[in-house]
């Protein structure tokens, strides 16, 4: 069993995520990042076709879902046998992706395909946005496009996941109020969204501490 399984978000690759793991495993922590592009080439079917490939990797004591993967990470987490399932400034897992999301891309279609996630912000933002230059060369070769139609596609939430131990992590202001619902719900919720939301790529040390 790998001790963590860490699911990248839909619109970026596994290298986002390479610096947290790097830091896990200077703690002594087994980590899995696999690479689930390939299951978001085609919308229809996608998140059965993603959970089935995180599944692939094996179990993981602990599965943590950035950024949008958190919309199917009950499932995720039901495939693997997890233990603890934690949010790292992640979408909440309600079946459908918020209204705000969808209206975002809407905009960024071009021939049937959303523009690929670090052109969103201009030609120099990523610099600012990864100032490491090997970290951000390693995201942006990981770069692709979605389906236009990606957002349309429900993601159903199975009715029994490992619900007994569950974390937010709270890092950015655009995820407030997830970090808010969450709290809500009884979740434990850490961090105080004061940072940005690639401090997971930025700032690993900090995030693994935020983890448990």
């Amino acid at each position: 069993m790998s001790a963590w399984l860490l699911v990248h978000p839909p619109l970026l690759g596994p290298a986002v995520l390479q610096p947290l793991a790097g830091e896990l495993r200077r703690r002594g922590s087994g980590v899995v990042v696999p690479d689930l592009r390939a299951t978001v080439r085609t919308a229809p079917g996608w998140p059965q076709r993603w959970v089935a490939a995180a599944a692939a990797t094996g179990s993981a004591e602990v599965v943590v879902g950035f950024s949008g993967a958190g919309i199917v990470l009950p499932a995720v987490a039901a495939a693997v046998g997890a233990r603890r399932v934690v949010w790292l400034d992640a979408v909440l897992p309600t079946g459908a992706w918020p209204e705000e999301i969808r209206a975002l891309t809407v905009p960024l279609v071009r021939a049937g395909r959303i523009a690929d996630w670090t052109s969103w912000w201009g030609p120099n933002a990523m610099t600012g946005l990864l100032p490491d230059e090997r970290v951000r060369a390693a995201v942006l070769a990981e770069g692709h496009e979605l389906p236009a139609d990606f957002y349309d596609v429900a993601v159903p939430v199975p009715a029994e996941w490992p619900d007994d131990d569950v974390r937010y992590v709270h890092l950015s202001a655009s995820y407030d109020a997830e970090a808010a619902v969450a709290r809500a719900r009884g979740w434990m919720v850490v961090g105080d969204g004061t940072g940005a939301h690639l401090d997971v790529a930025n700032e690993p040390g900090r995030v693994a501490d935020l983890l448990g």
